[in-house]
């Protein structure tokens, strides 16, 4: 009751100790949150070419190449082939080799999908656990992908086996497979990744030297935004931290001297038979509420702005965005709550313990003056 009417009578000092603590976890919290986030830019756009399974197996055996995977473009999808919405290409993937989709999935693809199983990208219509038709068979939805900014977000994914003979099976299409081959032994494209000496151009010269194929690099273009929107982030995260940091001055200042201004107050107290625990109770507990509020409420606010700014991202650009894992977001409020609770208790021990040795009499009759 003492630390509810306490704050009740101080109510303006309260609010502002409150709204000082809930802007710097805010702060902190909205910035750090997109600097987390991971930008990745390395997709390949689906169209209607295809080639021998031979040539990615060459391609993975050039020297500097440090992984690569395949994956099979099988059409593009309508109203009259699938019960989806929105969906505009169906493609295979090699899952036991990728390393492009996985990003964006919250399980492990490397054990592959079944021959029922569909995966749906951001925005395919559909809910995981659906069933849905598509090109004469009935697939189940076990996930959907996370927004990417890039092709898959209009894509279906199956297994790469599961697209071919998908694909095989569609009378449209036999003309293509007149031309190419059978689809068991085709791939649509190869995305490559160097080994950690290689030199680019050098094996980008050497992939091209293969027959009939034609490789290109990530645009440099794409690598450059990148990384100026990273320092971005990062030069806003230092002004976040310079900003806590004062905060932090403000506050351990205002809570060291808001126990020297109650003397008289707490002398009364001990006069009245308060014990020296009691007291660091009465003043701990102020404290404690009106951090504990200052947290809620940045935390709040920062989940909140956090979202509408990666909206905004999402929206004016093409970038790909994946938001930090529930775990990384829970660190680091679990930092900044007990960043606020260390600074309190560290802002209060001092003035307490020597409050606590004063004689009630004497410091009633000090007053609020050292």
């Amino acid at each position: 009751m003492l630390i509810a009417h306490s704050l009740k009578m101080r109510k303006v000092l309260t609010a502002s100790v409150v709204l000082a603590v809930a802007v710097g976890v805010m702060a902190l919290f909205v910035l750090w949150l997109p600097f987390a986030a991971v930008a990745l830019l390395f997709t390949g756009a689906p169209a209607p070419v295809y080639f021998p399974v031979s040539t990615a197996e060459a391609i993975r055996e050039v020297d500097g190449v440090g992984r690569a995977t395949t994956q099979f473009f099988s059409q593009t999808l309508n109203e009259s082939c699938c019960s989806t919405t929105g969906a505009t290409r169906l493609i295979g993937v090699d899952f036991a080799r990728d390393w492009t989709v996985q990003p964006f999935s919250g399980r492990d693809l490397s054990v592959g999908l079944a021959d029922d199983e569909v995966i749906l990208g951001a925005d395919v219509g559909g809910d995981v656990g659906d069933r849905l038709s598509l090109l004469g068979r009935t697939f189940t939805i076990v996930e959907k992908l996370e927004p990417s900014g890039a092709d898959i977000d209009d894509s279906l994914l199956l297994a790469v086996d599961t697209a071919r003979s998908l694909s095989e099976e569609n009378l449209g299409l036999s003309y293509l497979w007149d031309k190419y081959g059978a689809p068991g032994d085709l791939v649509s494209c190869v995305l490559a990744d160097l080994d950690g000496t290689a030199d680019a151009s050098v094996v980008l010269n050497r992939i091209n030297a293969l027959d009939g194929v034609y490789a290109f690099q990530r645009s440099g273009v794409v690598e450059a935004s990148q990384k100026q929107l990273e320092t971005v982030f990062l030069i806003l995260l230092g002004a976040g931290v310079l900003m806590l940091a004062s905060t932090l001055v403000q506050l351990f200042a205002r809570f060291y001297s808001c126990v020297w201004e109650r003397k008289s107050e707490l002398a009364l107290y001990r006069a009245m038979g308060a014990s020296k625990g009691q007291l660091r109770a009465l003043i701990g507990g102020e404290v404690a509420a009106i951090v504990g509020a200052g947290l809620v409420l940045g935390l709040a606010c920062g989940a909140g702005l956090y979202v509408v700014l990666m909206d905004l991202l999402q929206d004016g650009s093409a970038f790909p965005f994946i938001s930090p894992d529930p775990g990384e977001t829970g660190a680091l409020a679990a930092v900044l709550a007990a960043t606020f609770a260390l600074l309190a208790l560290a802002a209060i021990a001092a003035p307490l313990a020597q409050i606590g040795r004063l004689d009630p009499s004497l410091a009633m009759q000090q007053g609020d003056i050292d």
